[in-house]
């Protein structure tokens, strides 16, 4: 979405931080900013500007140290934040989230108003709606050329509500009651129940479905309905609770909605949708899956064919629901950009494992000549992103798990540690041991006894871990999986 609300010059000042952040103490030569950045030597100096008043925007002048020695330039950030976190405070006062937070909560009556609030010349903001424009046409939407202020958007009720759902994860997420501007009480509760129900209900799985299912409902409150013809792919009903007991327990969020019985069966099917294939469901959920599709059968066996593994009848079975659950989600809802995370995302794992990502981009080569996959690919620039999230599923689960020795001054610090480190995405598996000589890391955070030999792989840290720790530690496993 920041493409769309940061010009190219911003982008590559947020771009050079994310650099910087993901270094760790040597810093960033000029070299290298130039390589990844794209930055000429003459522009370096103006960027590390920008990046000062960015910063001094988001953490003040105090939260940080931005310093260059010779032809080096370091970062140091004195307080706990993640990139995304920094770059989402920068855009969020912009107008580009005003207009759609305004359209949404239909206020939106003129541009003249709405450019006087922002502070901003009417020209400026004409550009500025262009900008909106342009985000929803990826969507298939427009603005209606007469339009009222209670019905601003023309295009499928389904693709308002995941524009409106894409816009609130990227840039707001935990924090998406600044967006809604109110709590919806009996949508928590009814939550709160699900997840008391079925605890591996993940909480990145219960923020995507507070979001979409808060847009949803207050569409309904609205009266922008689906249409009475919608028709929904064919997916996998939730293993642990089927679509009669989820309208049992969903009946609670439409006691005060004015809707024919109709009407209100259609809401619930789309509710249910989204549950079904929003929610990660483990391996042991789903042992009464069995997919024939011819479609899902070539996933496998290109899998099994370029990766060189056979796949067990468990493994199977959730490549199976996954894939097809990814396939019902992009005949439901399309966007023509690939959103940034994604890509991030990707990024990282290459950086992390090259050898793994070269595998995968081998399997989604192969995949491209299948006639099926090269369509829904050039019509869906996220689904491979999607797929190679399944693939990562069953390459981590199948990998040696790297023995690790914590040492700490504390065993109650020590066992909150351990529970950190099983929690962190560090794509391995990680097994704990109690001695140094079985260990492949050893993470302390004590100066350890003199032992011949030395461990090859040693992380010092400082409990509980802070940013920086947990760089050290990703670059000693990076370190450790490289020279395996």
């Amino acid at each position: 979405m920041e493409r769309f609300i940061l010009t190219e010059k911003e982008q590559q000042v947020f771009k050079l931080c994310s650099c910087l952040l993901n270094k760790d103490s040597s810093g960033m030569s000029f070299e290298e900013i130039i390589k990844e950045i794209g930055l000429s030597k003459t522009t370096i100096n103006y960027a590390i500007s920008k990046l000062r008043q960015v910063l001094n925007i988001v953490i003040g002048e105090d939260g940080y140290l931005l310093y260059k020695s010779t032809d080096t330039l370091y970062l140091e950030v004195y307080q706990s934040i993640s990139f995304q976190m920094l770059k989402n405070k920068y855009i969020s006062g912009v107008f580009f989230l005003h207009f759609f937070q305004e359209a949404y909560h239909e206020r939106f009556s003129s541009l003249m108003k709405e450019v006087d609030a922002k502070f901003m010349s009417y020209e400026t903001g004409k550009k500025e709606l262009v900008k909106c424009r342009a985000y929803m046409k990826h969507f298939s939407l427009q603005l209606f050329t007469k339009r009222k202020v209670e019905n601003m958007i023309d295009g499928e009720e389904k693709q308002i509500r995941f524009m409106f759902f894409c816009m609130v994860l990227s840039q707001f997420q935990c924090k998406f009651i600044d967006f809604f501007e109110s709590e919806n009480i009996q949508l928590n509760l009814f939550l709160d129940n699900i997840v008391k129900a079925f605890p591996f209900i993940f909480q990145s799985s219960k923020l995507k479905i507070k979001i979409f299912y808060r847009i949803a409902l207050d569409r309904i409150e609205k009266g922008h309905l689906l249409p009475e013809d919608m028709i929904f792919p064919s997916y996998f009903e939730c293993p642990v609770l089927s679509l009669e007991m989820f309208t049992q327990r969903v009946e609670m969020l439409f006691i005060d909605l004015d809707l024919t019985a109709q009407q209100k069966k259609l809401e619930i099917d789309f509710l249910y949708f989204l549950f079904c294939t929003l929610i990660y469901q483990p391996a042991y959920t789903l042992e009464g899956i069995d997919c024939q599709d011819n479609d899902c059968l070539t996933f496998i066996n290109t899998i099994e064919t370029i990766g060189g593994m056979t796949l067990t009848s468990k493994e199977k079975q959730y490549v199976c629901y996954a894939h097809k659950q990814c396939i019902v989600w992009h005949q439901m809802f399309h966007v023509s950009f690939c959103f940034h995370h994604l890509m991030t995302e990707q990024e990282r794992f290459t950086e992390k494992n090259s050898d793994y990502m070269l595998l995968w981009n081998q399997i989604a080569l192969a995949l491209q000549e299948v006639p099926i996959y090269h369509d829904a690919f050039l019509q869906h620039p996220n689904m491979t992103f999607f797929f190679q999230r399944i693939f990562n599923t069953i390459s981590f689960s199948r990998e040696i798990p790297c023995k690790v020795f914590l040492l700490c001054y504390s065993a109650i610090t020590q066992s909150i540690a351990m529970e950190n480190l099983k929690n962190r995405q560090l794509t391995i598996k990680i097994d704990f041991v109690n001695t140094i000589e079985e260990a492949d890391i050893v993470i302390s955070e004590l100066d350890l006894p003199d032992q011949e030999p030395s461990p090859k792989h040693i992380c010092f840290v400082n409990l509980p871990f802070d940013l920086r720790d947990w760089k050290n530690i990703e670059n000693t496993i990076i370190k450790w999986r490289t020279s395996e």
